[in-house]
C-alpha cells in the first residue's frame, strides 16, 4: 500500500515542512490531517479542487490515506476545464477547502462508475479540446516510477524544492510532491501561475535548491533574472529542448546539475532522461530510459526500427497506466502487450541515445512529406531575436497542409518574420501564414497549446 510507504518515509522526517506562503505544517501534521480527515472519505472516488496548493496536497494525502480514487483538479486551469472533468468522470463528492482547512461538497445528479480494479488517481488530459482522457494510474505505477526518479535524481532531506505548478500536473504528482516525501525534502509551493518575479523572489529568499518546469517557464525567468540563481539540481520536461534554450537556461542555472527528462502522463510520467554530463553537449537528446522501463522505436508495423530510422516511441514496464477511465477501446489501440505507444516520433542513434522528433498527431502532411513542428521552430529559435515561437499545419487545397507559425519576438513587423523563414527553413517548410503575437497560448503548467 502506497500510504503505508510514504508514512514510513514521512515519519522518518516529522520536522520537514510544506510550505505556501505564510502557513505550512510539518510532515507529522500532514500525515495526521490526512490520516483524520480520510475517515470521513466513504465515497469510492474524490474530485480534489482547492483553492490552496497546499489544501490541495493533503486532500491527495488524504485519498491515498482512504484509498479511494483521486481526481486532481485546479483552478489555475479555468473552470469550464474543471467542469468538463467533473461531468466526465462524474465524481460524487469534491475535496476543497475554506479558510485552510479541508471540506466535502456534495455534487447532485452525479454516479461514478467504478473500474473493475482501483486506480489511485485518474488524472485527465486534453480537457479542453475533445473529451478528456481518464488516465487510470495504480499505487504499483506511482510507486515505481518515484523510485526510479529518485534512483536518478537524488533528492535529500537537505533540499529545498519550489513546486510552482499544480498538483493536477502528473510530473508535479509524482515526480516533485510524491518524491520529496519520501525524501524528507522541504517543500514550497507557489500559488501563482506563471508570475515569475514571485517565483524568483521566493527561489532566492527560501534558498531552493531543486526546480522542475518546462524549458519555456525556465526561459522566461531566466529573462528577468540580476543574478543567476544558486539552484543546484534542475528537472526541464514538458517540451522539446533546443541547444539554444539549454544556453539560456544553463546561464541562469550556472552552477545546477541539469536533466532533461522525458515522459508522459500515461507513464506516470517519467520514461527517460539525459545524464547532466551532456546537458551542455547535447542538451536536446535523451541518453537512457529509466531503470524498470524499457524502450524502443518502431514502425507502423510494430517491428523495431534499425539505428538512424525513425518511428514510434513505446515503452513497457511497471509505470504503464492502468488504462483510460471508460474507455476500454482506446486502451487497447495504445497499449499492445503491455507496451504503451507514445505517438511521439523519435530516432535512436548509434550511441544509444534519442531524439524526439515530435507527435505523431501533430505532424504536417505537406503534399506526402512529413514535417515535424519542432523543426521550423528548432530553426526560428536560432535567431536571437525569436523569444518563443509555436508551429502548426493549415489546410491547403495544393498540398493538403501547409506550414503556419506565430512568433513572439523582438521584430518590427510580420515581414521580417517572413524574411527569417526563407533564409533559414527549405522551401517546403517555410509558413504560408506568419502571425507576430504578444504572447502564445499555454496552460497552466507552461506547456504550449498546439490545438484549441
Amino acid at each position: 500500500m502506497l500510504w503505508n510507504i510514504l508514512k514510513r518515509k514521512m515519519m522518518e522526517h516529522p520536522d520537514a515542512r510544506i510550505h505556501e506562503g505564510e502557513a505550512s505544517v510539518t510532515y507529522e501534521e500532514a500525515v495526521v490531517r490526512a490520516e483524520s480527515f480520510a475517515q470521513e472519505l466513504a465515497a469510492p472516488c474524490y474530485g480534489t479542487l482547492c483553492e490552496s496548493e497546499l489544501c490541495a496536497a493533503l486532500a491527495v494525502l488524504s485519498c491515498l490515506a482512504a484509498e479511494r480514487t483521486a481526481v486532481p483538479l485546479s483552478y489555475r486551469y479555468g473552470e469550464a476545464h474543471c467542469r468538463r472533468i467533473l461531468e466526465f468522470v462524474r465524481p460524487r463528492y469534491i475535496i476543497g477547502d475554506k479558510q485552510g482547512e479541508l471540506r466535502i461538497v456534495k455534487i447532485e445528479n452525479q454516479h461514478y462508475e467504478e473500474p473493475p480494479e482501483r486506480p489511485a488517481f485518474i488524472l485527465c488530459t486534453s480537457g479542453t479540446t475533445g473529451e478528456p482522457k481518464g488516465v487510470m494510474l495504480s499505487e504499483t505505477n506511482l510507486l515505481s516510477n518515484v523510485r526510479d526518479i529518485l534512483r536518478y535524481f537524488q533528492l535529500s532531506d537537505k533540499d529545498r524544492i519550489l513546486i510552482s505548478r499544480p498538483l493536477y500536473h502528473c510530473a508535479v504528482l509524482t515526480g516533485e510532491f510524491l518524491a520529496s516525501l519520501m525524501c524528507g525534502t522541504e517543500i514550497y509551493f507557489l500559488n501563482r501561475s506563471f508570475d515569475m518575479q514571485a517565483y524568483i523572489r521566493l527561489a532566492e529568499e527560501e534558498r531552493i535548491t531543486v526546480a522542475c518546469a518546462t524549458p519555456s517557464f525556465f526561459q522566461m525567468v531566466s529573462r528577468l533574472l540580476g543574478k543567476p540563481l544558486s539552484v543546484s539540481k534542475l528537472a526541464v520536461s514538458g517540451e522539446c529542448l533546443t541547444k539554444e534554450a539549454a544556453a539560456r537556461i544553463r546561464k541562469a542555472f550556472p552552477a545546477a546539475e541539469i536533466y532533461h527528462v522525458y515522459g508522459l502522463t500515461e507513464a506516470s510520467p517519467r520514461v527517460a532522461y539525459l545524464l547532466p554530463e551532456h546537458f551542455d553537449s547535447m542538451p536536446e537528446l535523451l541518453s537512457r530510459p529509466l531503470d524498470s522501463v524499457r524502450i524502443k522505436i518502431v514502425d507502423d508495423a510494430g517491428a523495431e526500427v534499425p539505428d538512424g530510422g525513425e518511428g514510434e516511441l513505446v515503452v513497457f514496464g511497471d509505470n504503464v497506466m492502468m488504462g483510460y477511465y471508460k474507455n476500454p477501446a482506446l486502451t487497447e489501440q495504445v497499449i499492445t502487450d503491455g507496451w504503451l505507444h507514445t505517438r511521439d516520433m523519435a530516432v535512436k542513434n548509434g550511441d544509444g541515445t534519442v531524439r524526439i522528433l515530435g507527435r505523431r498527431d501533430d505532424m504536417i502532411l505537406y503534399a506526402g512529406m512529413n514535417i515535424y513542428p519542432r523543426e521550423v521552430e528548432d530553426a526560428l529559435k536560432k535567431d536571437a531575436r525569436v523569444e518563443e515561437v509555436l508551429a502548426y499545419g493549415i489546410p491547403n487545397p495544393y498540398s493538403g497542409q501547409a506550414v503556419a507559425v506565430k512568433v513572439k519576438g523582438k521584430f518590427k513587423d510580420k515581414n521580417e518574420v517572413t524574411a527569417l523563414c526563407r533564409a533559414c527553413l527549405p522551401v517546403y517548410e517555410q509558413p504560408v501564414r506568419v502571425e507576430l503575437v504578444e504572447a502564445l497560448p499555454k496552460n497552466a503548467s507552461g506547456k504550449l497549446l498546439r490545438r484549441g
